[in-house]
């Protein structure tokens, strides 16, 4: 019986194996070639926005509109970033090593195509101040010029023309720090005694620089040193530590209004510099940002004694430069911390605006819950994703 079954199973596969062997063979299948591509960005929206900082070593390209990642600008170490008027390149300036933390260093002004974020060109300098200030590094008002601060072996400026790509030469402000700068051939520098440097730089020849009066007092009530300059006009805004609001005007010849307070626009008496003193503050590392078309300062405040100036925002207040007065108050969403146990805080410590008809704010915690906001009603649209950084810059500004 056994011998039988293993007969006819034999039989079985080998008719098996013959039908198998007469069936058509299927259609050979085509794999397509792979094809490679590069991916570009759209040109840029009106609510694009990017944050870096010292930490990342990279800027990170957003869309306003949906709080997605849209790319990534790589960087070396302590970076600043800065946007060509015609956002056809940006602009990073950055510092290697060779061996990585040591080694021999190598200062440079990298620009990249905004399409593609291909390297064009690096621009070797003679320098640069490794400081995590936005206005370490900035362009002229057409873009064509750019200007680098440097603490070697005095505070100056090296300025570079973005045209031929090399550096241009060197401006000594001692004393003063940071760039400012305002038409095609000038920049300004705050000052350790409570002045504005300012430098008129010529293609070629010396620099010729002029300072105004001292007017703010750097040892008891000093100014933010990120404050803002409209490139083409010259106009600047400048906030000091217990909330006055200096407005100027850059130029060879420099002229400072006297201050208004933000606290008074909200029917507040002005806050004062006692170290007990509770009154409503700015603060945070980038504690306003200023929307140049209709003249409206967004300030970052919390409640605080004096030197509470790096504490983030509770709330956004909404401030009309041309009449000096308060037109809106946006509390912020608390947002869980774990730097402070499990308390949720609303600490927002960067804001940005976007410079369209339709505003958007983008607002910053070191804890990576960033935000978008109606810069009109302050609703809350939508977070960011993969956030992250400590500086957020727009175009157009």
């Amino acid at each position: 019986m056994i011998r039988v079954a293993l007969k006819n199973a034999l039989v079985a596969a080998s008719l098996a194996a013959a039908t198998l062997l007469a069936a058509p063979c299927p259609a050979a299948t085509t794999v397509a070639t792979e094809a490679s591509d590069v991916a570009t960005l759209a040109p840029n929206p009106p609510h694009r926005f990017f944050t870096g900082g010292f930490r990342q070593q990279a800027f990170t390209i957003f869309d306003g509109d949906n709080g997605k990642m849209e790319g990534n600008i790589p960087s070396g170490y302590v970076p600043n970033l800065a946007i060509a008027p015609d956002n056809s390149q940006f602009y990073v300036s950055e510092t290697y090593w060779n061996h990585g933390a040591r080694g021999k260093r190598e200062d440079l002004v990298s620009i990249y195509d905004a399409k593609t974020l291909n390297i064009v060109k690096e621009i070797t300098l003679p320098g640069r101040a490794l400081v995590s200030k936005k206005q370490n590094f900035d362009i002229s008002a057409s873009g064509s010029r750019a200007y680098v601060y440097l603490m070697m072996p005095v505070s100056s400026v090296v300025w570079v023309d973005l045209k031929k790509q090399q550096v241009g030469g060197t401006v000594e402000i001692p004393g003063c720090a940071l760039v400012f700068p305002w038409g095609e051939q000038g920049f300004s520098s705050l000052c350790g005694d409570g002045s504005l440097a300012s430098a008129m730089v010529p293609a070629s020849g010396q620099a010729k620089i002029t300072h105004t009066k001292p007017f703010f007092d750097a040892g008891n009530d000093p100014i933010f040193d990120n404050g803002f300059v409209d490139r083409a006009t010259g106009k600047a805004i400048f906030v000091s530590y217990t909330g006055l609001v200096y407005e100027a005007k850059l130029s060879a010849d420099t002229t400072v209004n006297p201050p208004w307070s933000i606290q008074k626009t909200a029917g507040y008496a002005a806050a004062g510099t006692g170290v007990q003193e509770l009154a409503w503050r700015p603060g945070g590392s980038e504690m306003a940002a200023y929307h140049k078309s209709s003249g409206k300062l967004f300030v970052l405040m919390h409640p605080g004694n004096y030197w509470t100036h790096k504490h983030g925002g509770t709330e956004v207040w909404v401030l009309d430069t041309k009449t000096h007065a308060l037109v809106s108050r946006f509390p912020l969403r608390a947002v869980p911390s774990s730097g402070l146990g499990d308390d949720a805080v609303p600490f927002y410590s960067n804001i940005g605006v976007s410079q369209d008809a339709k505003p958007l704010l983008y607002l910053l915690n070191e804890e990576g819950n960033d935000v978008v906001l109606d810069a009109t009603t302050g609703e809350q649209l939508r977070k960011i994703e993969f956030a992250g950084g400590n500086t957020v810059s727009v175009p157009g500004y």
